[in-house]
C-alpha cells in the first residue's frame, strides 16, 4: 500500500511541477488557463494528502505534515485571491502561488539529494520570479 501512495505522490508532484509553469505561461499570454489551474491545484492537493499519509506512516517524519498542509493552503489561497478581488491581491498572489511551487521544488530536491541546501535554495531562487510577477501584476492593476 505504501508503494502505491508513493507512486501517486511522485506522479502528482511531477504533474504539479509541469503544470505550474504552463499555468504561468498561459496567464502571461492573457489566457485564463482555468483547466490548467484546476489541474495544478488538484496535483498540489494530491501531493499534500499523500505526503501527509507517507509522513504519518514513517517514523520521525510526522513533522512534515505541516509543510504538506501549508503547500495546499498556499496554492488554494493563491488561486482565489485574484478571483475574489482581495485587497492587495497583486502582492499576495505571487507569494502564495509561488510559495506552493517552491514547496514542490523543495520536496523534489530534498528527496533526491538530501542536502540541507535543498531546503533553502528553492526559496532563494524563487524570489526572483515572485518579485517579477509582483511587479508585472502591480503595473497592470488599475490605480
Amino acid at each position: 500500500m505504501r508503494e502505491t501512495v508513493l507512486v501517486l505522490h511522485v506522479t502528482a508532484g511531477t504533474a504539479g511541477l509541469l503544470l505550474g509553469p504552463l499555468w504561468l505561461l498561459l496567464r502571461l499570454r492573457t489566457r485564463q488557463g482555468t483547466a490548467t489551474a484546476a489541474a495544478y491545484l488538484a496535483a498540489v492537493g494530491v501531493v499534500a494528502a499523500t505526503g501527509c499519509a507517507l509522513a504519518l506512516t514513517a517514523p520521525g517524519l510526522g513533522w512534515l505534515v505541516g509543510f504538506a498542509v501549508l503547500s495546499a493552503v498556499l496554492a488554494g489561497t493563491g488561486a482565489v485571491a485574484r478571483r475574489r478581488g482581495w485587497p492587495h491581491w497583486p502582492t499576495l498572489q505571487p507569494h502564495l502561488l509561488g510559495g506552493s511551487y517552491v514547496a514542490l521544488t523543495t520536496g523534489l530536491l530534498v528527496a533526491q539529494t538530501g542536502s540541507p541546501l535543498a531546503w533553502v535554495l528553492p526559496a532563494l531562487v524563487g524570489q526572483v520570479p515572485i518579485a517579477l510577477a509582483k511587479r508585472r501584476l502591480a503595473a497592470a492593476a488599475p490605480a
